[in-house]
């Protein structure tokens, strides 16, 4: 059954401080190809709470939330929430965080820059 608000909705966990300028660009793109932004932290535990709450059609994960392990959030949600679209923000596709962000299921890997397209081709298959 489709919505009535024919939006994507989409969650964004992305860094708070070094990465201010990248994050405001990809909500403006975001926000200009129509998307809803139904929550944005830069917190893992906070992410899964918003997911809960705002049940988002696609969550953008950043890599740098938790550069450590920037694939974690990738498995604990896929566990938590299998039906979840999951595209992680990496620095270049053959990097160490796309990398173990596909081995922990994500659904897609991408540039920042390139989210925004990936979301509107993949939008009518996404959205419930």
């Amino acid at each position: 059954m489709r919505r009535s608000n024919p939006s994507l909705r989409v969650l964004l966990v992305v860094p708070d401080e070094q990465a201010r300028g990248d994050v405001r660009l990809l909500r403006q793109a975001l926000d200009l190809t129509g998307m809803d932004i139904v929550g944005q932290t830069s917190s893992e535990s906070h992410a899964l709470q918003l997911y809960f709450q705002a049940l988002p059609d696609a969550v953008v994960l950043d890599w740098r939330v938790a550069p450590d392990e920037p694939a974690r959030f990738v498995g604990l949600l896929k566990r938590m929430a299998p039906g979840s679209f999951i595209v992680v923000a990496v620095p270049a596709l053959d990097s160490m965080p796309a990398r173990a962000a596909r081995a922990l299921g994500a659904d897609a890997i991408s540039a920042p820059a390139d989210i925004p397209a990936l979301l509107v081709g993949r939008a009518p298959s996404l959205m419930f």
